[in-house]
């Protein structure tokens, strides 16, 4: 617990340092002058803080040579490192308007000098004991932001997750639903084109019993990658719906824009070259992709879209797969 005493008189220093250390206040550090105080605070920007001493309470005599205390007492508050040690002011002068310059300029207490011991020891004790529980205070405050902080960036993290498969990264069948509903309202109230890609990876149940799930595993990371390495729009979302099947929503796009990029997305998985030896269709691994479009009017929910790119998809599966068929909705 050191003190700092700031005063360009070398015995009125002896005689501090002396009265504190009678009041068992050991640890005292003296400076003659606020620009050596600065120095010892860690003011000045090429300071070291690594080697600066901790000050917890300042007696500073309001007249020095240079800066003088009230200008000092001002620059010490102002510093975010100094900010909050407490700084009695040490003043001969006896009028109201120099006691009260120095509490506007920060100082939390006055003493007159000459300075009396038993009024010193009084004094310090009672500041000392209170910066102590403002520290307490200030500790606590500062656990419980740091707690608070920790908690909310859980909480961003679980709703996360909450809404992300765990193996793609990609949105799950759960933030699916609730997106493609807010883009279903959107579409219909601005009276602009929706599309809703429905894929399926085809034959994956023989890719997994011929090469096991953790082979399977793989494949579904690469497929949602080429699926995000053609949609390139912000405002397209991709969502793995189930186990081998994907959705894609596309806002403000057209039938045969959104047919030409499910296209675009069959070739680029089949471009990934991921061998299928038990595959009925190729040596790779292949994807059906079924497109619903349409300017959705308030009787279309999305449960009809998801209901119409489902039939689509079933027709390219009926076809022999690795196919992209687009529904025929009326007025496409």
């Amino acid at each position: 617990m050191a003190i700092l005493i700031i005063d360009d008189v070398p015995v009125t220093r002896k005689i501090i340092k002396s009265f504190l250390e009678d009041g068992g206040y050991t640890e005292t550090i003296q400076a003659e002058s606020a620009e050596d105080a600065f120095k010892l605070l860690g003011l000045y920007a090429d300071s070291d803080e690594s080697h600066l001493p901790d000050i917890d309470l300042i007696l500073m005599d309001i007249v020095l040579q240079g800066v003088d205390g009230i200008e000092a007492c001002r620059m010490i508050k102002s510093h975010q490192r100094t900010s909050n040690i407490p700084i009695v002011i040490l003043t001969a002068y006896s009028s109201s308007e120099h006691i009260e310059t120095a509490f506007k300029a920060g100082a939390i207490d006055f003493l007159p000098k000459p300075v009396n011991k038993l009024e010193l020891h009084a004094r310090v004790r009672s500041i000392l004991h209170f910066k102590s529980e403002v520290d307490r205070l200030r500790e606590r405050e500062k656990h419980l932001v740091e707690t608070t902080m920790k908690l909310e960036r859980a909480n961003v993290l679980l709703e996360r997750l909450s809404n992300s498969d765990g193996l793609t990264g990609i949105p799950n069948r759960r933030y699916f639903d609730y997106m493609f509903k807010k883009l279903m309202a959107s579409a219909t109230r601005l009276a602009i084109p929706i599309s809703l890609l429905m894929m399926d990876i085809d034959n994956f149940k023989l890719y997994n019993d011929t090469y096991g799930h953790l082979a399977g595993d793989d494949c579904l990371k690469l497929i949602s990658g080429a699926i995000h390495d053609t949609i390139k729009r912000e405002s397209d979302f991709i969502a793995r719906y189930g186990g081998e099947e994907f959705a894609i929503v596309l806002f403000g796009v057209e039938g045969n824009v959104a047919a030409n990029l499910a296209e675009n997305i069959r070739d680029h998985v089949f471009g990934l070259k991921i061998p299928h030896s038990a595959s009925t269709v190729s040596d790779w691994v292949t994807v059906s992709i079924g497109v619903v479009s349409c300017v959705p009017e308030p009787s279309v929910s999305p449960d009809n879209m998801i209901d119409w790119a489902d039939k689509a998809l079933y027709t390219a599966k009926s076809r022999g797969k690795n196919h992209v068929i687009k529904f025929d909705y009326p007025g496409i």
